[in-house]
């Protein structure tokens, strides 16, 4: 019999997410985390960072949707963007579907780029968008000399352990804040509804006062613990509630109807 090999994401004693890794296509340990790459007869390719699932082929666009649209629709006419993190490419894709001038992308970890070249190529084919800026860089070492102003900040980060942790405090928050425009906004991935309810609950009041506006929202990833995720979108003065959603902005799944029905002002 042939010798299987399975992945498996621990979120409680009791409960894990398993893949079968139907090929693996790469082990390495990077500067900053272990990065795993391998294949799914399911779900495609599965990119694991320090042993947490961040994307696999099927499902993606899920994610990526959910975190990049709103921001650019409570703004008022985004231009200039910045991602800090998203080194999978599917963030900056959405983004691209905006009437956008510039994206700066930060991603610390240049192996994750280089990844999702090799084994997501339809996602990582966007870094060589002409609008779109790739910096390798920690993205509070960014914030703190750069003199630009973003109309929409996009914190797509993987959970707050290893070096995404402090991308989860008040001061990088601020730091944010100054770094955005009058009618600045962003929005951040916070983990799991079910597995990190009571961090996200902290959190979220622990920063939601630097800012006018502030809901967290939800949205479905099918292969993330729980199944329903949890995000933040932070507003200097626009009303979130009220943002205008434009029609013809192609989207597998997320919408305005989802994404307003996803509002809570706490968990």
């Amino acid at each position: 019999m042939k010798e299987e090999f399975w992945f498996k994401e621990y979120h409680h004693k009791g409960f894990y997410i398993s893949f079968k890794k139907d090929k693996i296509l790469k082990e390495l340990k990077s500067k900053y985390q272990k990065i795993e790459v391998f294949y799914n007869e399911f779900w495609g390719n599965v990119l694991i960072l320090d042993g947490l699932v961040m994307i696999t082929e099927k499902d993606e666009f899920f994610y990526h949707e959910a975190i990049a649209h709103p921001p650019l629709f409570v703004s008022e006419n985004p231009k200039k963007v910045l991602i800090i993190g998203g080194g999978d490419g599917g963030t900056l894709r959405e983004v691209l579907k905006h009437n956008v001038e510039s994206v700066d992308l930060v991603e610390i970890d240049e192996e994750v780029i280089k990844a999702s070249e090799e084994f997501f190529p339809k996602i990582a084919a966007y870094f060589n968008d002409k609008r779109a800026n790739i910096i390798t860089e920690d993205g509070i070492e960014f914030l703190k000399k750069t003199d630009k102003k973003y109309d929409v900040i996009i914190v797509d980060s993987s959970e707050p352990f290893g070096p995404s942790s402090v991308l989860f405090t008040r001061k990088f928050y601020s730091l944010m804040k100054d770094s955005i425009n009058d009618y600045g906004v962003i929005s951040a991935q916070l983990g799991s509804y079910l597995f990190h309810k009571n961090f996200i609950s902290e959190f979220f009041k622990d920063v939601k006062d630097l800012f006018k506006d502030s809901y967290l929202y939800t949205g479905i990833t099918p292969t993330y613990p729980g199944g329903l995720w949890t995000y933040g979108i932070f507003s200097k003065k626009n009303s979130i509630k009220d943002s205008v959603w434009e029609n013809n902005i192609q989207t597998k799944y997320y919408n305005e109807l989802i994404f307003k029905g996803s509002l809570m002002s706490e968990i």
